[in-house]
């Protein structure tokens, strides 16, 4: 693509525009471009979600693909509106297995619906702060029964409210359970006979689902349970609206779960990209720090780069993902400007390939651990081979995996299902991985067909003996992938070597790592609460730092042992942080953070001096963030006092508590190891 022809139309830039252009983050959550409206663009989904009309409820799409950008803008532009990222999705029932909830019409799956409807309810009450005194009669009983002022907390309220209905139908309590299964309906005729929030229209959005669950089938039916909640409050009370945001594979795991999925599907909202939708959100951002605006519709891209062609290559590259054509037009800026180019070279879209590849692969094993654990082993066996495949190749390759010893270990809970060429290539097209190509009578190959982003059917085309199967084009850099036709796998070919095994801690291989990890996930709930299990609980959080953290975090030790008797401790651990990326070179960024400092509190419930304590024990000497790891949960009562450690000792507070400390085991289980759960609990105390 060399020897660009250039258009003498073009509208040149103005000097240093290249130098001072900025796309934003990657990530909405952290994103400060959200801030201006100028920034977004209004897709179909966005229409939906901004539209009252609309019975549309579950915007479905792939990691990265805008539902956080969503949810931001709904907070910017509307009044009214409340983000609730929930935790409860790691669920125990006990009376109840997930076979009791298959039917979607019986008493069981009806109780858990009732009492998320009844919980979005309370959620409503609580977040807006409606004060029992000021309605009548009906509501205002119910008012007195849900307000839990400073202490609500959604996935709290919400346990109680499952347990309110379910304990007493496994009990046989008919009487209570009626009580129980009527009472939303009863609030909601109060509210639409009283019409409590006036002429205002009170939105809940649901976001990050998957960022505290366990993955499994029962948590699963706790989402459609709150699927189907939304849909019966938003169709029987006007002034309310529930929408969910929900990534596709998971969505796809209620699909084949829920008997009553055709209800869900009829609000779906999927969050596809055209290339003009993209294209439109590049150029509002490079033209953020133009003085003089150029056009959208070309224009702009046209300006910035010498090739007008690049975009469809771009947009392709990044499979038409807003998360992915930011992240790789970033490092393609990064790359331009080292070479003081005044416009992005065809090279420098080139050279940006390699650095994109490997994080997007990594990126992609992230994404699908929850589905499919440590996923990211089988993708790496790719190493090495070729960019395209036959059929027999396929089913050669998915036979070999059977017999390694680590994918057998790691990936025993699915690999087995997959094991003929249709069942692997019908999961990697799944995924996004590879696509499907044809030959046709002349044995010329087509372009290959991939997965959409959106809630689309995820049946891969027909395979037949004209079919390949071609890698995406955005892993070839990261898995070195040869410009060849795999027609066949030998037996005692051996697989290349790429990934994590170099990384783990103490030389350790994957199968040793993954019993350690095991034996410490099961640790937790046998440790005593209080002053009794106090050493224990300390002990488990310095080998959980050591086995989650141990990319970013090294030489963990105890603290008070290194101190004079004398001196008071600043905390129970201290950790070298020498992280090059990540959550853990962000601190070391922001807050300075060479050392990291943990406290353990063996007990559910934090005093106020117990943060303020620290805070001030940190800021004596000189550390500006500490993180608390407890027993029980984080609550938004903690928030006034975390603020004031922020303003008042400039030290920021980060809690832990047990459901955090067992996502992180169970991501360092499932292989996944990126740190978008520790991003999200910086973000929070960061906002406050």
């Amino acid at each position: 693509m060399q020897g660009v022809s250039v258009s003498q139309d073009v509208r040149p830039l103005p000097k240093g525009a290249l130098e001072r252009a900025l796309l934003g983050q990657a990530f909405a959550e952290y994103d400060s471009a959200l801030h201006k409206r100028d920034a977004y663009v209004h897709t179909p989904a966005l229409q939906a979600a901004t539209s009252d009309d609309t019975g549309r409820c579950f915007f479905v799409g792939r990691r990265g693909t805008g539902k956080t950008t969503i949810t931001r803008h709904l907070e910017k532009t509307r009044q009214h509106v409340h983000v609730v990222r929930p935790d409860l999705f790691s669920p125990e029932l006990p009376g109840f297995s997930l076979e009791h909830f298959t039917t979607g019409n019986q008493r069981p799956f009806q109780s858990l619906v009732a009492a998320f409807s009844f919980s979005l309810l309370q959620a409503v009450i609580n977040l807006e702060g409606l004060p029992a005194s000021g309605v009548n009669s009906s509501l205002s009983r119910e008012l007195r029964e849900l307000d839990e002022g400073d202490m609500y907390d959604f996935d709290i309220s919400t346990l109680k409210a499952i347990h309110a209905i379910m304990d007493p139908l496994a009990q046989g309590n008919e009487q209570t359970w009626l009580r129980q299964k009527k009472r939303p309906r009863q609030i909601t005729r109060a509210i639409e006979a009283e019409r409590p929030f006036g002429q205002s229209r009170v939105t809940v959005l649901f976001d990050a689902f998957d960022e505290s669950w366990d993955g499994s089938s029962l948590a699963v039916v706790y989402l459609a349970a709150l699927m189907h909640a939304c849909i019966e409050l938003n169709g029987r009370v006007p002034d309310l609206r529930f929408l969910c945001f929900v990534r596709e594979n998971i969505f796809e795991r209620v699909r084949v779960i829920d008997s009553e999925f055709a209800r869900l599907e009829t609000c779906v909202v999927g969050l596809d990209w055209t290339k003009a939708q993209l294209r439109e959100m590049v150029e509002r951002r490079l033209n953020m720090n133009l003085t003089a605006k150029l056009p959208l519709g070309g224009d702009t891209w046209d300006a910035f780069f010498e090739d007008p062609a690049s975009k469809d290559a771009v947009f392709d590259y990044c499979q038409r993902r807003p998360r992915d054509v930011i992240t790789y037009l970033t490092q393609v800026l990064d790359i331009a400007n080292g070479h003081k180019h005044t416009r992005i070279t065809n090279q420098d879209l080139f050279e940006a390939r390699r650095r994109f590849s490997s994080s997007r692969l990594s990126d992609l094993g992230d994404e699908y651990q929850e589905n499919y654990p440590q996923i990211q082993l089988v993708l790496n066996r790719f190493y090495g081979f070729g960019q395209r495949w036959t059929v027999s190749a396929l089913g050669a390759f998915a036979a070999k995996l059977l017999k390694d010893d680590d994918i057998r270990r790691q990936c025993a809970s699915w690999i087995y299902r997959e094991g003929s060429a249709e069942q692997f290539a019908r999961l990697l097209y799944d995924i996004g991985f590879m696509g499907f190509s044809y030959r046709d009578r002349e044995g010329q190959s087509k372009p290959p067909v991939f997965r959409s982003l959106g809630p689309r059917d995820t049946t891969p085309p027909p395979v037949s003996a004209s079919t390949d199967f071609v890698v995406h084009p955005s892993y070839w850099e990261a898995i070195d992938l040869q410009d060849r036709l795999v027609t066949d796998v030998e037996e005692d070919q051996p697989f290349g070597t790429v990934g994590i095994r170099a990384e783990l801690p103490n030389s350790w291989s994957l199968e040793e790592y993954a019993i350690q990890v095991d034996a410490l996930e099961s640790l937790l709930g046998g440790i005593p609460g209080g002053q009794a299990g106090s050493s224990e609980f300390a002990e488990y959080v310095k080998e959980l730092v050591e086995l989650c953290f141990f990319r970013g975090l090294d030489n963990v030790r105890d603290l008070a042992g290194e101190l004079a008797a004398a001196e008071t401790p600043v905390g129970d651990l201290i950790a070298s942080n020498r992280a090059e990326a990540g959550f853990w070179a962000t601190i070391r960024s922001r807050y300075d953070a060479n050392q990291v400092i943990f406290e353990c509190k063996n007990q559910e419930a934090l005093r106020a001096s117990d943060l303020h304590q620290l805070s001030f024990r940190l800021a004596a000497r000189k550390h500006r963030i500490g993180f608390i790891c407890f027993r029980g949960r984080v609550l938004p009562s903690y928030e006034r006092q975390l603020k004031a450690c922020l303003v008042d000792q400039g030290v920021a507070l980060i809690l832990l508590g047990e459901s955090d400390l067992r996502v992180f085991t169970r991501q360092a289980k499932n292989g996944k190891v990126k740190e978008g759960h520790l991003f999200d609990k910086l973000d929070t105390v960061e906002r406050l």
